[in-house]
């Protein structure tokens, strides 16, 4: 006796190959062929659940993939304009620093001409002075008629007269010792009301104001220079070699300049980061974008967590929201699931990886975590990664969900062994993943009031 095959069971088990051929075509970014192929399996297997699922995800890819083409477009004419911008600013700066050269080297030479002048007036003066004592009065060369005359008693010589040791003489008035006076000084520089012979004055008010203007005003114009060198996110030699100069011109220091240049860094980034998070991009092209912008501005966290945030508030952004942090190595997925949380309502962070999302972590306090187990681009797998997270005392209690795409009973037991909040299996749906992220939130909520 012949027993015939369960066709219901095979027909299961043909479709399900497919799906597996499907999941990898999607990994590996062929969506068209995975429809194709999901096609074939809808065919031999109408009801099976899991081909709704691969539809979804199929078409979130392509409309995330055409997304990202249009914000890549959208970029680059972003980024031309604000070349464009950054460049007419770089030449106003320019003719601004030569006109005030210009300026200076003027200031200068009239200086210079106004001490000359002084110097000669003072000579002049000397010289004149000399003159009047070279030349002695008429009084003092022509003796008067009693000093020729002499009296009755003088013709008569008495014996002291006689003595030849004591002879008459003229007798001139003494010359007054001369002092030659000090050069004439610049008004400027003695204060009012002051002698002109004290050595030491004090600045009025009004010229202590002038120098801190003047101050600020070299300081504000540094600055904007650093501003247009580090609009790109480097410095140049040739840049370099010009704020050296400048520095020198505008009598800058360096302990000026280094706090000057931090502030221009931070100035510039903030603008890229505005820039990018206005772009259209998804969040974990955002966050991959904003990470090297920090290492190209050399920005610290507590500097990028003062600009994400202000730039955040004023963007309408995490208010009233509740931040996640995201984490899969797979950019599609990734992508998919912020899709999905955004529109539900949250703030994301993405990261494909856990070393960049360790980092932000540091400093950073989601509502929430969402990792991958199967972390195959980072050196923390995602057991690890979790073990981390909570070594950080900010975030011991914080919620942390698990993802994974393998049907495996002893790895979703260890991940609970070790205190994860869920644990979810690829695929699932939209809803599937807000409402126990709505739900986690809602019992960590409980659980602090109390």
């Amino acid at each position: 006796m012949t027993t015939t095959p369960n066709l219901s069971e095979e027909i299961r088990m043909e479709a399900n190959h497919i799906l597996k051929v499907v999941d990898q075509a999607i990994k590996a970014g062929y969506l068209d062929e995975a429809k194709e192929h999901l096609e074939k399996a809808k065919k031999i297997d109408p009801t099976n659940a899991y081909i709704y699922a691969f539809q979804e995800r199929i078409a979130f890819l392509k409309e995330e993939a055409e997304k990202k083409k249009t914000a890549a477009s959208n970029r680059g004419a972003m980024e031309d304009a604000a070349r464009a911008t950054l460049d007419a600013d770089r030449r106003r700066a320019e003719e601004e620093r030569l006109k005030r050269e210009d300026a200076q080297v003027k200031l200068l030479e009239e200086e210079r001409q106004k001490k000359l002048e002084v110097e000669k007036q003072y000579q002049d003066e000397l010289i004149r002075i000399a003159k009047e004592h070279a030349t002695p009065n008429k009084e003092q060369i022509t003796p008067s008629k009693e000093q020729i005359t002499p009296s009755k008693e003088q013709m008569t010589p008495n014996k002291e007269q006689i003595t030849p040791s004591v002879a008459p003489t003229l007798k001139i008035p003494e010359r007054v010792p001369y002092v030659p006076p000090e050069p004439p000084r610049k008004t400027e520089d003695v204060p009012p009301q002051r002698p002109v012979q004290q050595k030491k004055t004090v600045p009025t008010a009004a010229q202590q104001s002038e120098s801190v203007t003047k101050a600020n005003d070299a300081h504000d114009m540094y600055k904007r220079v650093l501003l247009l060198a580090w609009a790109d996110g480097a410095m140049s030699p040739e840049e370099e070699s010009q704020l050296r100069d400048l520095r020198t011109t505008l009598r800058i220091t360096m302990e000026e300049h280094t706090q000057l240049e931090l502030e221009a860094k931070e100035e510039s980034y903030a603008h890229a980061f505005t820039l990018v998070w206005t772009s259209g991009m998804s969040a974990n092209e955002r966050s991959a974008v904003i990470n090297e912008l920090r290492q190209k501005y050399q920005i610290s966290a507590e500097a990028h967590s003062r600009v994400e945030a202000k730039v955040l508030v004023e963007f309408g952004h995490h208010q009233n929201k509740p931040m996640l942090y995201v984490i899969d190595d797979d950019e599609n997925t990734l992508g998919m699931i912020v899709r999905v949380l955004e529109g539900g309502g949250f703030a994301v962070q993405a990261y494909n990886t856990s070393d960049e999302a360790l980092t932000g972590l540091k400093h950073d306090m989601p509502d929430l975590i969402v990792s991958d187990i199967n972390l195959e681009t980072s050196t923390i797998g995602g057991f690890s990664f979790y073990e981390k997270v909570r070594q950080l005392h900010h975030l011991s209690h914080v919620p942390f969900i698990f993802l994974s795409g393998m049907i495996d009973e002893g790895m979703i037991r260890y991940g609970k062994g070790l205190g994860a909040d869920d644990y979810l299996t690829k695929p699932f749906s939209g809803e599937m993943l807000i409402d126990t992220i709505k739900g986690k939130l809602k019992r960590y909520k409980q659980l602090k009031n109390n």
